[in-house]
């Protein structure tokens, strides 16, 4: 079984059950392969062959998804790239992905410059297109083939494209099955970035797997989601814990009535906001998870009654996940209760990176793949996460975990987002500053927060100062990004 298989395994049971809406757009299943199957009769026009990479640089959409699964269909390689990188960037991507094409629009395509080393076609040229393939190569790829390189957001450099097998993304679909309820009936709506793991991995895979039916829209607005989750019958929302807030702050019983599960995941949840999310919303299943574009997206779940027992944790290893935590330059064992870089093993897993053999030994070695992330295991399996290794204030030799700063800061009414990095100190070698976004009508002094801080947290673990921000930087998964405030800092 590969992703073209897939698709066409689904479409010959699901013909005519509805896959794909953007706006007025609806397809269903037997549509989705006509149209997919138009996009790879005219790569393999363009010439390319099973193994060529092909970029896609598209806003999320009909024609991205298209355009994806025609990539597949083709026997091709997806390049998902990230339609917030500048010109310089994108190129970055194109080369080191030697990709041949890049199916984009005319507005995105205005960024690449005139010497780009991927030729630019207009993917809805593609889709539309009458041309049926005389073959579809994309259904002899192997299991181990790679079926995707998605590009790390660059934290620690310059991106690395992560190579994602069709054996990865089918296994992380199978979860998404298992655990999110993805089925024929029910629909998802797509505010992630297709470029990122959540999106094209989690939910236009997924969910397509399935047979269930993903809604797109360019990008999130609670007002938006808030009108389509009743109008197209949303049965499972994935986004980051403050789109959620966003739509309590507005929302009625009305608008996620139809609503049956939310996954949170991409950033930090306050460990309060499970009981407060009940406290609104009481029949809305609320979920965690912990995930990473290296081990194709959900490593850990938890959702229900469970989560708001252990409010804390990102929930307990999926099915064919192994955990273990490694300390310094230690090998990862299966320990409980201890602080360490939290490892991965299992399906989904990734190949390493593309075309980088130091970056792809430094991750993935002897079969762990090494996260970066810091956390533990208790007893029972759940696990917590504590920070990114990067990420670690060290304040007079004291480690402190921004993560923890955070969720206790969070636990205020009058906060709706704070971010903690640590900036030079003379004395202490770093001190710890807490960037704050306020509710409205909000006006705590930054002494207030400091006693609040001081109620839950060891004082060297409370923040020195206090910058209140009307909003924080964030990425196109939701991610704060914190390089950014270091830098202003």
């Amino acid at each position: 079984m590969n992703l073209a298989t897939a698709l066409l395994d689904v479409a010959r049971r699901h013909a005519t059950d509805e896959a794909l809406v953007d706006g007025p757009v609806r397809l269903d299943y037997a549509a989705v392969v006509r149209q997919a199957g138009a996009v790879a009769a005219g790569l393999a026009g363009l010439g390319v062959e099973p193994g060529d990479r092909v970029a896609i640089l598209l806003p999320n959409g009909w024609h991205y998804a298209v355009c994806y699964f025609g990539v597949q269909l083709s026997g091709a390689v997806a390049v998902l790239v990230n339609t917030r990188l500048t010109g310089t960037e994108i190129e970055h991507v194109l080369r080191d992905s030697g990709a041949r094409l890049v199916l984009t629009d005319d507005l995105l395509g205005g960024r690449l410059a005139p010497g780009s080393p991927a030729r630019p076609v207009r993917a809805a040229d593609l889709a539309a297109a009458r041309t049926e393939p005389r073959a579809l190569p994309g259904a002899a790829r192997q299991p181990d083939d790679v079926a995707q390189l998605l590009y790390t957001s660059g934290t620690t450099g310059r991106p690395k494209g992560a190579m994602q097998t069709h054996a990865n993304l089918l296994a992380n679909a199978r979860t998404v099955r298992d655990r999110l309820g993805a089925a024929p009936g029910e629909r998802t709506l797509v505010v992630a970035p297709m470029f990122h793991a959540t999106g094209t991995a989690s939910q236009l895979v997924g969910f397509c797997a399935a047979g269930a039916c993903c809604v797109f829209v360019p990008e999130f607005h609670a007002a938006t989601a808030l009108s389509l989750l009743p109008r197209e019958g949303i049965t499972v929302f994935v986004g980051v814990a403050a789109m959620l807030r966003l739509m309590l702050l507005r929302a009625g019983a009305a608008e996620l009535s139809a609503l049956r599960l939310c996954v949170l995941g991409g950033s930090p949840v306050p460990a309060n906001f499970p009981a407060e999310v009940r406290r609104r919303v009481p029949e809305l299943v609320l979920a965690n998870v912990w995930g990473l574009t290296e081990a194709t997206s959900i490593v850990t779940y938890v959702e229900g009654e469970e989560y708001l027992a252990w409010p804390w944790s990102v929930g307990r290893a999926v099915p064919g996940v192994e955990l273990a935590v490694a300390g310094a330059g230690e090998e990862p064992r299966d320990v409980r209760d201890r602080v360490g870089e939290l490892c991965v093993r299992g399906p989904t897993v990734t190949a390493g990176y593309w075309g980088d053999r130091v970056a792809t030994g430094a991750a993935f070695a002897d079969g762990w793949l090494h996260t970066g992330d810091v956390g533990s295991i208790d007893a029972d399996g759940h696990v917590r996460l504590l920070d990114r290794l990067k990420d670690m204030i060290i304040r007079g030799g004291e480690n402190i975990y921004s993560l923890e700063v955070e969720s206790a800061l969070a636990a205020h009414p009058d906060i709706a987002e704070v971010a903690v990095v640590g900036v030079p100190d003379p004395i202490l070698d770093e001190r710890v500053r807490a960037f704050v976004v306020l509710r409205p009508g909000a006006t705590p002094t930054a002494e207030a927060l400091r006693s609040h801080a001081a109620t839950l947290l060891a004082d060297f673990k409370i923040p020195a100062e206090f910058r209140f921000v009307d909003a924080l930087p964030h990425n196109g998964s939701g991610k704060v990004l914190k390089r950014r405030l270091t830098a202003e800092a």
